[in-house]
């Protein structure tokens, strides 16, 4: 920590706290509704922003006047989850009015001591939900005391170093939000094709979709699974198998595993997404615990379904040699070469195959098994057509591949940047170059 940096307890910053958990209409004798002003509990105070997605109570301006008569929030108050959850920290979003509701407090922070931007990033930080955690209480619920908090002490530099530091890290969280943008309209957009693709395909002669059903009715016809176009059939999963479908057993051996930084890939479950294997999250292992695991052995091309609790999330291995995870969560599907293994894979982790799927589900946690997905029916193109419905949704699959990749690698780059300025490790002008780069 630089010599220049002043240590304060949290409650010598702060100029206001606006609390009014335990408050509610019927305290007041009034009620919800009859207004737009939105309540804001912990359940709209995500990690890093406020979620306006979450479910909230509205209230009138009546209402609001007699509950926030303490204070108004101002865009940039910093809003903290005081429990379930504890400690979440997010920033009142804009100039709009906001009644504050169960289990969130509002910090204003002195203006001649400290950028409130830079608290906001300063408690999201690890060090400080350390302290939170240290000093909460309650074993199935935890929270923190506002007496507790005021005296939790914090580190910060100059005012004008505050704000360099806030805004190296606004600009991350700025690049880190458009990415998960552009991912989510990706994923958007596959799902739309993917509907598409699996009800109308492709004329291959002319390189474009099949008019629809309903635009031309003659080129379908019915089937066990409803209109498909004329030249498709529809086969069972156990048709097209070149070995028996497989699972890795019953047991885990990640806890037993001492992972390398480099060698073969060792799948466990989540590294499966849908429609690709995320390498951003996979761990290695040496070849001698691979020859260890001989039964547990991924080759490339094999397909990867996740079969007990998140169901559906499938790819194809496109790695040389790989090991999966030892455990039954996941199978191993090898087709043969009358389909492609992409389109097979896509298929499995569409919308209609998975409600179908889910039909069968009975336990808890969601679980099939292998003769389900062996008695699953597919609705097959030919394998020229399935080559290029599979060229259609790879090609967009890349791109979410892409922004993935940029996405950790820019939470990475944020989780250093906070490590070193928010503790004075770093110059502030040296990371701003960082950054830049």
């Amino acid at each position: 920590m630089k010599d220049s940096w002043q240590k304060e307890k949290l409650d010598d910053l702060i100029s206001n706290y606006l609390d009014f958990r335990g408050k509610t209409p019927l305290k007041l004798g009034m009620n919800w509704g009859g207004g737009d002003i939105r309540a804001l509990s912990a359940n709209n105070v995500g990690k890093g922003k406020v979620d306006f997605e979450k479910e909230c109570y509205y209230a009138s301006e009546a209402l609001y006047k007699k509950w926030m008569n303490k204070g108004d929030c101002e865009k940039g108050d910093v809003l903290l989850t005081m429990e379930a959850p504890l400690g979440n920290v997010a920033q009142i979003p804009d100039d709009k009015k906001y009644i504050l509701s169960q289990r969130t407090i509002l910090l204003k922070f002195k203006k001649t001591k400290v950028n409130k931007d830079f608290m906001f990033h300063l408690l999201s930080s690890e060090e400080f939900q350390r302290k939170l955690i240290k000093h909460s209480t309650g074993s199935t619920v935890t929270g923190i005391q506002q007496k507790k908090l005021s005296k939790l002490e914090v580190c910060y530099p100059r005012l004008t170093d505050q704000s360099k530091i806030a805004s190296i890290l606004s600009t991350c969280d700025e690049v880190i939000e458009k990415t998960e943008a552009a991912i989510a309209k990706y994923q958007a957009l596959k799902q739309g094709m993917m509907h598409d693709l699996f009800t109308r395909g492709i004329d291959v002669k002319k390189g474009k979709l099949r008019p629809s059903y309903k635009d031309a009715p003659e080129l379908y016809k019915e089937s066990e699974l409803g209109m498909i176009p004329k030249e498709w059939e529809v086969k069972r999963i156990d048709d097209i198998l070149e070995k028996p479908i497989r699972d890795f057993g019953s047991f885990s051996m990640t806890n037993l595993i001492d992972f390398v930084d480099s060698g073969i890939p060792f799948l466990k479950t989540e590294v499966i997404q849908n429609g690709f294997i995320d390498f951003n999250k996979v761990s290695y292992i040496t070849p001698n615990v691979h020859r260890l695991l001989y039964k547990s052995v991924v080759n490339k091309g094999d397909i990867l379904f996740t079969k007990i609790g998140a169901i559906g999330r499938v790819a194809v291995y496109e790695g040389e040699i790989g090991t999966c995870n030892s455990n039954a969560a996941s199978a191993k599907i090898n087709v043969n070469r009358s389909v492609d293994s992409y389109f097979i894979a896509f298929k499995l982790g569409s919308n209609r195959v998975i409600k179908d799927f889910e039909k069968s589900i009975i336990s808890t946690p969601p679980r099939i098994n292998l003769g389900e997905i062996n008695a699953m029916q597919l609705e097959l193109p030919s394998l020229s057509e399935q080559i290029e419905i599979r060229k259609r949704i790879k090609s967009t699959i890349e791109k979410i591949k892409i922004e993935q990749s940029a996405l950790a690698k820019y939470q990475q780059l944020k989780a250093g940047l906070m490590q070193d300025l928010l503790t004075g490790k770093a110059e502030v002008r040296a990371e701003e170059e960082i950054l830049k780069n």
